[in-house]
């Protein structure tokens, strides 16, 4: 029987192992060691990297999780490591991805979470951003597939999906997952694996993300000069670019009531919009959603998708105006609306949204182009199967 030596059963690397191991049917012997372990005799003797964990066998030493994993499902036989010459390259290419592409961004987003590491706030962003573009690719190479590589479970499913979990556990919340619904189905079918289970228990993926405990950095205070009597000095709190405008003479609530009650509101009711607005503190947006894979082909769950934007957009609800909707046809539909927004920037507020960064904006200038003003009566005054634009309107939501 080979010997497993870990520092932490259910880490990341060891984890992994042990569910390999127990799915190919391979039993082993785990030692949990510490850190005086490596300075033995024992531990030197056995190490060439000096990293955990480490399997002992009759035949040698191996270091580092996916070569053990390699190993382990290539004493067994079977389609662990896939089927033929090809798809053993393909489980290659996955667990070389999990390593160099995706580790290091779900790492560090971890580490923000739980505190781990002192990690500015800029950098785990970025971190975040990453990590959900790195699984787009995943979920446009899961089309039409229930798993990596081939028709069953191989080492590059355990692999990719261990190295997930925490961040499903975590940040990539309940909204991430329903626009990229080939990864959560895998990630469902990943995680309700037996030998997965049997190591790791069950695995709850989260609705909500968390917020990573972040480091601001410190904007530097000038100094005061030198003053006869002691001042209390008040700290100011920075605003978003919505809190730290000036007033507005234009009242969004009492044009949203005026504006749904108008018999005209493709002709008139714009009219009166575009003369009494208030250009310097008000601004239109185009909001048009990047489809990924196979996304836009189904209305049910295309309008599932909108649905889900919309209901975690209320935060800006009192900051806007908007219509949005699927239009098009089965197989190629598309999500887009009209937002007229405070401010003449896009609000900051948009970044708390999880799926702001999918959607392709663009400022709209109705006052001064002409294709821009159709778009504004159009959207806000058609119905539900007419033509918007040329394409037809499937769906519509009124956002006010």
């Amino acid at each position: 029987m080979s010997k497993l030596y870990c520092m932490n059963p259910v880490a990341t690397d060891s984890g992994v192992v042990r569910v390999v191991a127990d799915q190919v049917g391979q039993k082993l012997e785990v030692q949990v060691v510490d850190e005086a372990f490596r300075k033995s005799a024992e531990w030197k003797g056995m190490m060439t990297t000096d990293t955990f964990p480490l399997l002992k066998t009759n035949e040698g030493c191996l270091q580092q999780s996916s070569a053990i994993c390699v190993y382990l499902a290539t004493l067994a036989g079977g389609k662990m490591l896939g089927s033929n010459a090809v798809e053993r390259s393909q489980v290659d290419q996955w667990v070389s991805f999990a390593n160099s592409t995706i580790s290091p961004c779900a790492t560090l987003v971890s580490q923000g979470i739980f505190g781990e590491a002192e990690i500015m706030q800029d950098t785990w962003n970025n971190a975040m951003k990453d990590l959900k573009s790195h699984l787009k690719v995943v979920d446009g190479a899961l089309k039409d597939k229930k798993w990596l590589v081939g028709d069953s479970m191989t080492v590059a499913d355990v692999y990719l999906a261990v190295t997930l979990m925490l961040n499903f556990q975590t940040t990539l919340d309940g909204g991430f997952r329903k626009a990229m619904k080939n990864v959560n189905g895998w990630a469902e079918a990943c995680f309700a694996n037996a030998s997965v289970k049997k190591v790791f228990g069950g695995v709850q993926m989260c609705a909500k993300p968390l917020k990573p405990l972040c480091t601001v950095p410190k904007k530097e205070e000038k100094k005061a000069a030198p003053a006869a009597a002691k001042k209390e000095v008040k700290k100011e709190v920075p605003k978003d670019n919505i809190a730290s405008l000036p007033p507005s003479p234009w009242i969004v609530y009492d044009f949203k009531t005026f504006y749904v009650n108008h018999k005209d509101k493709k002709g008139e009711a714009v009219d009166v919009w575009m003369k009494e607005l208030d250009w310097e503190g008000w601004s239109f947006w185009h909001f048009h959603y990047e489809k990924f894979g196979s996304e836009g082909t189904k209305l049910y769950v295309t309008n599932n998708m909108l649905t889900g934007f919309l209901s975690r957009a209320e935060f800006i609800n009192k900051h806007a105006f908007a219509r949005m909707g699927v239009f098009g046809e089965e197989p190629n539909l598309e999500i887009m609306g009209v937002w007229l927004l405070r401010g003449t920037e896009m609000p900051d507020m948009w970044k708390d949204h999880p799926q702001f960064e999918y959607y392709k904006t663009r400022k709209m200038d109705p006052r001064n182009n002409k294709e821009d003003l159709k778009m504004v009566r159009e959207y806000f005054a058609h119905k539900e199967g007419e033509k918007i634009m040329g394409m037809t309107a499937q769906t519509l939501s009124m956002v006010k």
